[in-house]
C-alpha cells in the first residue's frame, strides 16, 4: 500500500488503520519467534536449560556479611606426608571364563654366581580381552524304542521338551531369536547390517528369514502383550503420549504411510509400559485403547485425547513440562516475564524433591506448592491482559491458562508428577530406531515393534537384563495359562527371580 492510499485510509476509517497496525504488530512478533527458534534448532543447544547467567543469583553479594574476626589460637606444625589414592578394583561379573598363558623363565641361572634361580612370586597382569560371538549346533539325540516281539505296534519317539524349539521345524534356538530380537529393538540394528555380521562369521541367515522368525515370536508374545495392556488399564493413574513410525505399505510409489505408536505408562512402582500401533493419529484410537480405564490420565493438550475424558470416565492431569517448552519458545520476546514465569515453575519442583513419601508429598504441596500456582495464576492473567490477542506470547499465556484445573490436579493427588516426561523418555528408543531402520515394513511390521517396544521398555524401567528375560520367559509362554501370565511381567518376573535367588 502506497503512502497516498495510507494517507486516504487514514482520513477516512481511522479504526481500520489501527487494526491494521495491531494485525501487523501481531504477525512481525509471529514472525521474528519463528525466525529465532528456527535459528535455535538449526545452531543453538536442544537443551531446554536456560542460559548461563540467566538464573538469578542464589547468594547476592549484598546479603554477605563479613563474619566477626576471631581469636588466633596456637598451632603446631605437623610432619609433610604423602598418601596414595586408593582406587577400587572393579569387579569382573561372575562366571567370567578366564585364560592362563604362562612364560617360561627368561634366566634360570645366576649371572653373578651362577647358581639355579628359584622361583620367589608369579606376576600376574590380567588383560581383558574380546572374544567375537560364536555360533554353536545344539544336537537334541532322542531315543526312538519299539517293541522287539510285537512288529506291528508304531516305534515311540521320546517328545522334545516343551519350550526348545519355538518355531516348529525351524533351525533358530531360544538364544538365537532372543539375541536378533534384542540387537533390533533394543541395540537397533537393522535386519541387513545383522545379516552382514552373521555373514562374517561364516553363517548365511538372510533378512527375510530373520524377519520370518520375528513375526513367529511376536505371536507367541500376544498373550504376554495383552496382559500387559490389562495390568495397566487397572491402575488408577496412567501417563500416555504418542509418536509417529513410517510405514512402507505400497500404496503410492516411493512415499510411506505415517502411522503411530501410542504409548501407555504406569509410573513407579508398577515401572511397565505398552505401546499400541495404529495407523492415524484420530481421536478414535486412544477412545478404544483406554475404554475400560477409569482414573486419572496424564497427557500434553492433544485434542485427540478429548474423547477419553468423559464424565465418569477418567480425568486429564496437565504437563508442566510441557507449559514450560512454550514460554522457552517466546524467550526472546518477553524475557522479562519469562523469567518470571519459568522461576516459579521451577520452585514447584524444587519443593517436589524433599518429600520422601506420599503423605510427605502431599503436605509439601497443600502448604508450599499452593501458593506458589496461585502467584503464577495471578502472573499470567496479569501479563496476557496486556498482551496482543492472538499473539505467540498470548498463545503461550493461554496454553497454560485453559488448562489450568488440569494443571493443578497434582496438588490433591501425590502419585501424580508435574509431568509426563517418564512416558516422553519411552519414546525415545523408538527415535533411534526409527534413524537406524527408516520405516518399518508393513504395517503387521509396526504391530510387531509395538509388542517388542513394550516388553524390551518395561525391562529397562524395571532394570531387568533383556537377554536373560526372553530367555527365561519364551519358553514358558506356551505352558503359561492366562491368569498366570501377569507373573511373567518384567516387574513381577524380577521379583520372582529375587525370591528365587
Amino acid at each position: 500500500m502506497g503512502e497516498t492510499e495510507y494517507t486516504e485510509l487514514i482520513a477516512n476509517d481511522p479504526r481500520a488503520v489501527a487494526k491494521m497496525l495491531v494485525e501487523k504488530d501481531r504477525e512481525i512478533e509471529k514472525l521474528r519467534n519463528h525466525l529465532l527458534n528456527a535459528a535455535k534448532a538449526r545452531f543453538g543447544s536442544k537443551s531446554e536449560s536456560l542460559p548461563s547467567g540467566s538464573q538469578e543469583v542464589l547468594f547476592p553479594v549484598e546479603e554477605l556479611t563479613a563474619e566477626p574476626e576471631q581469636e588466633k589460637l596456637p598451632t603446631i606444625e605437623v610432619p609433610a606426608h604423602e598418601r596414595s589414592v586408593k582406587r577400587k578394583q572393579r569387579q569382573l561379573p561372575e562366571g567370567t571364563p578366564v585364560k592362563v598363558v604362562n612364560y617360561s623363565p627368561v634366566e634360570t641361572s645366576c649371572s653373578c654366581c651362577g647358581k639355579d634361580l628359584v622361583q620367589i612370586r608369579t606376576e600376574v597382569t590380567k588383560l581383558l580381552n574380546y572374544v567375537p560371538a560364536r555360533f554353536e549346533v545344539e544336537e537334541h539325540h532322542r531315543p526312538v524304542m519299539a517293541c522287539s516281539a510285537c512288529k506291528s505296534s508304531s516305534p515311540a519317539t521320546t517328545p522334545m521338551p516343551s519350550g526348545i524349539q519355538l518355531i516348529p521345524r525351524s533351525p533358530a534356538s531360544v538364544g538365537l531369536l532372543t539375541h536378533i530380537l534384542v540387537s533390533k529393538y533394543q541395540d537397533h540394528l537393522p535386519l541387513h547390517r545383522m545379516e552382514g555380521m552373521f555373514a562374517r562369521l561364516g553363517f548365511e541367515l538372510t533378512r527375510n528369514r530373520m524377519c520370518e522368525w520375528l513375526g513367529f515370536v511376536a505371536e507367541l508374545l500376544q498373550p504376554l502383550y495383552r496382559a500387559l495392556k490389562r495390568e495397566l488399564i487397572q491402575l488408577p493413574y496412567l501417563q500416555a503420549d504418542e509418536t509417529s513410525i513410517k510405514i512402507q505399505d505400497g500404496e503410492e510409489a516411493g512415499k510411506c504411510h505415517t502411522g503411530y505408536l501410542w504409548g501407555l505408562l504406569g509410573p513407579p512402582p508398577v515401572n511397565l509400559v505398552y505401546f499400541h500401533y495404529a495407523d492415524s493419529r484420530a481421536g478414535e484410537v486412544p477412545k478404544a485403547i483406554l475404554s475400560d480405564f477409569k482414573g486419572i490420565l496424564q497427557t500434553d493438550l492433544y485434542a485427540g485425547y478429548n474423547q477419553v475424558y468423559v464424565p465418569e470416565q477418567s480425568v486429564r492431569a496437565g504437563c508442566w513440562a510441557h507449559v514450560r517448552r512454550k514460554f522457552l519458545e517466546i524467550l526472546k520476546l518477553a524475557e522479562r516475564d519469562v523469567h518470571k514465569t519459568l522461576k516459579l515453575i521451577a520452585e514447584l519442583y524444587q519443593l517436589e524433591r524433599g518429600a520422601k513419601s506420599l503423605d510427605e508429598t502431599l503436605a509439601v504441596r497443600m502448604k508450599r506448592s499452593v501458593p506458589v500456582l496461585e502467584e503464577l495464576h495471578k502472573h499470567l492473567t496479569s501479563w496476557s491482559a496486556r498482551t496482543l490477542p492472538r499473539s505467540e506470547v498470548q498463545k503461550a499465556i493461554q496454553y497454560a491458562l485453559t488448562q489450568w484445573e488440569a494443571l493443578t490436579l497434582f496438588t490433591n493427588n501425590p502419585a501424580v508428577t508435574l509431568d509426563n516426561n517418564l512416558i516422553e523418555n519411552q519414546m525415545r528408543p523408538v527415535a533411534l530406531g526409527r534413524k537406524n531402520w527408516m520405516f518399518a515394513g508393513s504395517h503387521e511390521g509396526a504391530m510387531r515393534a509395538a509388542i517388542f517396544y513394550s516388553l524390551i521398555n518395561s525391562c529397562r524401567l524395571n532394570k531387568v537384563n533383556t537377554v536373560q528375560y526372553f530367555l527365561d520367559v519364551l519358553p514358558k509362554l506356551a505352558a503359561t495359562e492366562k491368569h498366570e501370565l501377569s507373573a511373567l511381567l518384567p516387574n513381577s518376573w524380577k521379583q520372582g527371580v529375587k525370591a528365587g535367588a
